[in-house]
């Protein structure tokens, strides 16, 4: 028998593998997985846009081209109202002319994506945009704000309202230039420090779930608005009382038993909603708010209301339904600018005469009360366009007060029996 060296087996078994790869070449699975645009240097990588900016800094550029993949550009809502005639983003390389962005001099100054659909993160480069003096995000579903936002600090306006915020950056109290700040409707449970944010002017924190107002809030005594309104407040710092500025001051659907006493001290208040607490009582300082134009107590607790309630001259809208009400002071009758007055859903069993020196009324509500008769002088309100008895022992109105009210009292029954 013939033997053949092992090399030769070597060599004949080589060419013999070479041949079959000739014939039959090896099928490649490509990836299914498409690689991040940013960690190859292929022509589709997004930030590639940004050579060929020349209207902003390349570092700003970027900064936006972040955005847009961090806030699920892809799914924003591109037939937005807002965006007529404006550029989608990634598409040019103007980005000063992108839907929602505004540039002055050569810096992007705005941003301006409300209901958009945005959602997931703000990236760490929106702290890039330096000369940003507004930002508007509300309306969408942006779960967190980077630290980094605090170097923002030529900001005046930032809306971050109605998102899915449970928390925010202690960066945030950095923004001492800002007049005007909107956090309502996250889950917010904590205020990031905000003792430093003195510009401020309009804080906005309703629709969310904080439990006490940090006492620094004191130190913005520049406020002239401020929203608390749908909380799970149970009582207020004292310090509110410093906020002499303050003209809007909603306290609505929280669970507040009492006020500081120091609320009343702010005299330039035009609006106070306190609907919908726990109140039992108002104290006499109510009356130092003379400036009040609207004042909302309805869905409390009250008993009664103090003499100085008549204090109030200025007020046109007075909402005291759905309370514990049996009397109302003849001092009700010094209220000669009251336009509306709800009283409905009370224990009222009399109507002080003196309601009649209120003639700018045009809307009178004392329905669901225990009114057996009115005093004649309430045929003095011939302004009124409503005027509600539903739900009283009432049977009858009186002829001379049927001769002023036919057409406007509920139930009509009234002054037809």
């Amino acid at each position: 028998m013939i033997r053949i060296p092992v090399f030769l087996l070597i060599i004949l078994a080589a060419n013999i593998l070479a041949a079959c790869a000739q014939a039959e070449p090896v099928q490649r699975v490509e990836s299914t997985s498409t690689p991040r645009p940013t960690e190859t240097g292929q022509a589709n990588d997004p930030f590639l846009i940004c050579k060929s900016v020349s209207e902003i800094p390349v570092g700003e550029c970027k900064a936006l081209v972040a955005f847009y993949l961090h806030t699920s550009g892809d799914h924003w809502i591109m037939n937005n109202p807002g965006w007529a005639g404006k550029d989608i983003w990634l598409e040019t390389s103007t980005p000063c002319s992108w839907a929602g962005v505004v540039c002055e001099n050569g810096h992007v100054t705005e941003i301006s994506l409300a209901l958009n659909g945005l959602s997931g993160e703000v990236p760490s480069e929106i702290g890039d945009l330096t000369y940003l003096t507004s930002l508007d995000l509300t309306d969408n579903h942006l779960t967190n704000v980077p630290p980094e936002i605090g170097s923002l600090t030529n900001l005046s306006r930032l809306n971050l309202a109605f998102n899915d915020l449970s928390s925010l950056p202690v960066e945030l109290g950095h923004l001492t230039r800002l007049t005007a700040l909107y956090l309502a409707g996250n889950g917010l449970e904590s205020l990031p420090p905000i003792g430093n944010l003195t510009s401020l002017t309009e804080l906005y924190l309703g629709y969310n779930s904080l439990s006490r107002v940090p006492r620094e809030i004191g130190n913005l005594t520049k406020l002239t608005i401020l929203d608390l309104q749908q909380n799970n407040l149970r009582d207020l710092p004292p310090e509110l009382g410093t906020l002499s500025s303050l003209e809007y001051l909603r306290l609505q659907d929280n669970h507040l038993t009492s006020l500081p006493i120091e609320i009343y001290e702010l005299t330039n208040l035009i609006e106070l909603n306190l609907s919908r607490n726990k109140l039992s009582d108002l104290p006499s300082e109510i009356g130092n708010l003379t400036h009040l134009v609207s004042l909302s107590l309805s869905d409390n607790n009250l008993g009664s209301l103090p003499p100085e309630i008549g204090d109030l001259a200025q007020l046109s809208e007075f909402d005291l339904s759905k309370n514990e009400l049996t009397s109302l002071p003849p001092e009700i009758g010094k209220l000669t600018q009251l336009q509306t007055l709800f009283l409905s859903n009370n224990n009222l069993s009399s109507v002080p005469a003196e309601i009649g020196n209120s003639t700018s009324l045009v809307l009178l509500y004392l329905n669901g009360n225990q009114l057996n008769e009115l005093p004649p002088e309430i045929g003095n309100l011939t302004n009124l366009s409503e005027f509600w008895l539903t739900d009283n022992p009432l049977n009858t109105l009186p002829p001379q007060l049927c001769a002023v009210f036919s057409e406007v009292v509920f139930p009509k029954s009234l002054c037809t029996a």
